[in-house]
């Protein structure tokens, strides 16, 4: 179990909770690669059955079968979902639309009972380097939230207008108090949701290649010119590390070195699309 919790998060959850009072839907965002892994469980009790619609953003880094039975899950399972390049406008004015059918009974009612139309109020909410600022800028035309690659980015809630028809209560990125499931930590740290400095660099390395191996093996085998067969996850990072000429002064390999590289070759996009969550395992899970 992996226990932490800066104490901004614990000041943006109850935040959270205060304002979703006041807004007609949640709109959450989810990681492509890891949409499970990216789901706050604390936003289960503190949404309280608002309205959502599920984003799983970054698909153009998540492997496409996978998203779609994602989506197809998530629908199925009575919650709207879509997935987007957040950079892509086109994809971004996708969620506006959802947004605006979502609510569309609702507007309805209002105008059946003689109530001027207004703007639906959103909230967008997600973990920490999920793409909301991204989106939101995406959304806007123009920046008005800062974009950067690296957890926290957002620290205070604003509200945004989008076009007459949507306002946007933008959120600063949340997790949550402990990793019950170690896997869980695993894959928000593979993606950078998490600081490199939350697990060891070296046994969040060994669980990627070994999960790489095993479902995107040409990946590894293309890069690095190297025969991941039968290879366990430590044998692996050696031969990258050889691959790379990644040495310690005693002519043995860096594996730390090692495992540092990889992540960064994987989060710039080096290994192609790459799904970490697999939905076929969720479904097991539900069915036990």
């Amino acid at each position: 179990m992996i226990q932490w919790y800066p104490g901004h998060m614990a000041k943006a959850i109850r935040e959270i909770g205060e304002k979703v009072k006041i807004v007609d839907l949640v709109i959450v965002l989810l990681d492509a690669r890891s949409p499970e892994s990216s789901f706050n469980p604390l936003l289960k009790d503190v949404l309280n059955n608002k309205r959502c619609l599920y984003v799983l953003t970054k698909k153009d880094k998540a492997d496409s079968k996978e998203t779609a039975k994602w989506v197809e899950h998530y629908n199925n399972k009575g919650i709207r979902a879509i997935s987007v390049d957040s950079r892509d406008l086109k994809n971004a004015k996708t969620v506006v639309k959802e947004a605006e059918l979502l609510m569309e009974e609702k507007r309805q009612r209002d105008k059946l009972r003689g109530l001027k139309p207004r703007p639906i109020k959103t909230m967008i909410v997600g973990i920490p380097n999920v793409g909301k600022s991204t989106l939101i800028n995406a959304l806007v035309g123009k920046k008005v939230a800062a974009v950067g690659d690296r957890p926290g980015i957002t620290k205070v809630q604003q509200w945004i207008k989008i076009n007459q028809n949507l306002e946007l209560l933008d959120t600063p990125g949340v997790l949550w108090p402990k990793f019950d499931d170690q896997q869980i930590g695993l894959h928000l740290s593979i993606t950078g949701a998490i600081n490199d400095n939350i697990l060891p660099i070296v046994d969040i390395a060994m669980y990627f290649v070994e999960f790489l191996n095993k479902y995107y093996s040409e990946a590894l085998n293309k890069r690095y010119n190297i025969d991941t067969t039968n290879l366990d996850s430590e044998e692996i990072l050696k031969q990258i590390a050889r691959s790379q000429n990644f040495y310690l002064s005693n002519k043995e390999e860096n594996i730390e070195k090692t495992s540092l590289f990889i992540l960064q070759e994987y989060r710039t996009g080096y290994y192609g699309r790459i799904t970490l969550d697999r939905c076929e395992k969720e479904e097991e899970n539900e069915q036990l």
